[in-house]
């Protein structure tokens, strides 16, 4: 190994991950480069450093939790990327057929470039640059579509239900990538234009809110819904889907919290390590409400599952403790932990670290580390009488019939789209259980 590999082996990890710092206490630091002189010297092999250092970074991490981690050079940017949920590409979501292999559009962004070029939803991708998609992994043509603000990816399209001669019609297509902003709070179907329709199809004056993550535009964007929904029609009640929510920006979080409290705690930031004399831990940080609230005495539910995460549960805990809401589905995941992200300055990558966690209104912790049980305080339970958790064939079709009710429809007209058993009530079990708080239902 070169020398100088070898001294940003022994610096990066004692100094940063093995918390040594600037003198080495311990000598664990000492040990770790002995380990790393004595493999370099009699391994019967060549080891590359890099990778010796990869696996010292995944054994070192392993002990910690499942959230802290050290992030390669590569993985950094879509760190970034993923956080912010903006990317330039063209807007589409896409999936493979699973009979014919083919690369199918499952949504296009509403209003986004693939939007704009009349891309739809069953329209099959055929080629990107030229290159044919036959064959390809959905990850290697979708890393086709993200590139540089203003450029073009010329695509070949075969359209969804038109036909020329009995054939379907193959369209090129050439689009300009632009920054996508992901939506995050979705309603209960499309509507033939594109939007959603925000009341629940069968359900008299029930809002259905669907928030796949908190962008910085979240809180906002639910406020300015609901002072226009209300501006029309008053709601028996709401319902607030976080069903697969694995988080985002807490901001966005405490700012839908605010939305629907007069006043109290909304969550707070504790740290184990920093304690009072009577062994508790210390509150670093906290967020209140402040005065005015929306949909007052409108009963609220919140759908949550094993994959509702980090914001999505310090949302429905706040709401939960100031029985502001009634949980309905199955427990969350438990991952309710501040990570800080900072570069090595050593050598290249990142580390992810957990410095704090997340307390509820009522003190107890959301956070669930590798040693918790589950008769521990973590995530969040749902209330008495609304736990549920699907059969795997009630999760198969529910998901097959939510990726259609999703898709943009050609019918020009408003109209019912499932007049019989298929109405979300039926559709969605753990929905159903849900609309048991508002009352029976009504005949239509």
């Amino acid at each position: 190994m070169h020398r100088r590999n070898l001294l940003i082996v022994a610096i990066v990890v004692p100094g940063c991950l093995l918390a040594c710092a600037a003198q080495d206490r311990t000598g664990q630091g000492k040990r770790f480069a002995e380990v790393i002189q004595r493999i370099d010297k009699g391994y019967f092999r060549t080891v590359d450093s890099e990778q010796l250092f990869q696996a010292a970074m995944e054994g070192v991490f392993r002990k910690l939790d499942d959230r802290s981690e050290f992030i390669e050079p590569s993985k950094f940017k879509n760190y970034e990327r993923d956080f912010k949920k903006e990317f330039a590409g063209i807007g589409v979501e896409l999936d493979t057929e699973p009979s014919s292999g083919e690369i199918i559009v499952v949504a296009p962004v509403y209003g986004g470039p693939a939007w704009r070029a009349g891309i739809r939803s069953g329209d099959r991708i055929i080629s990107v640059e030229n290159i044919k998609t036959s064959g390809r992994t959905l990850s290697e043509v979708v890393s086709q579509f993200r590139g540089v603000v203003g450029s073009k990816v010329d695509l070949c399209i075969k359209k969804q239900g038109v036909s020329q001669n009995g054939l379907s019609a193959v369209q090129d297509v050439t689009i300009s990538r632009q920054n996508i902003t992901i939506e995050s709070v979705r309603g209960d179907r499309r509507l033939p234009g594109g939007k959603w329709n925000w009341w629940l199809e069968g359900e008299p004056n029930i809002v259905y809110l669907r928030i796949s993550h908190f962008g910085n535009r979240t809180g906002l964007e639910i406020a300015q819904l609901i002072e226009k929904l209300v501006f029309n029609q008053v709601p028996k009640g709401l319902v607030i889907d976080l069903r697969g929510n694995s988080g985002g920006m807490l901001q966005a979080g405490i700012a839908v919290c605010d939305l629907f409290l007069e006043d109290g705690l909304i969550a707070a930031v504790a740290n184990d390590r920093l304690k009072d004399r009577s062994n508790r831990k210390q509150l670093q940080q906290e967020w209140a409400a402040t005065p005015g609230q929306v949909l007052e005495g409108t009963p609220i539910a919140i759908l949550v599952d094993e994959f509702t995460a980090s914001v999505a549960e310090i949302v429905a805990a706040c709401l939960q403790d100031h029985k502001r809401a009634t949980i309905v589905g199955s427990r969350s995941f438990g991952n309710a932990s501040v990570q800080t992200i900072t570069t090595l300055s050593s050598g290249p990558g990142a580390i992810r670290l957990t410095t704090n966690e997340y307390q509820r209104p009522s003190g107890t912790s959301l956070n669930r580390l590798s040693t918790s049980r589950d008769s521990d305080a973590w995530g969040v339970r749902p209330d008495s009488n609304f736990a549920f958790s699907p059969t795997r064939k009630q999760l198969e079709d529910w998901i097959t019939w939510r990726q259609d009710r999703d898709r943009v429809r050609s019918t020009q007209a408003d109209v019912a789209l499932d007049p019989g058993e298929l109405l979300p009530r039926n559709a969605d079990p753990v929905l159903g259980r849900a609309l048991t708080l508002f009352g029976p239902q009504k005949q239509l």
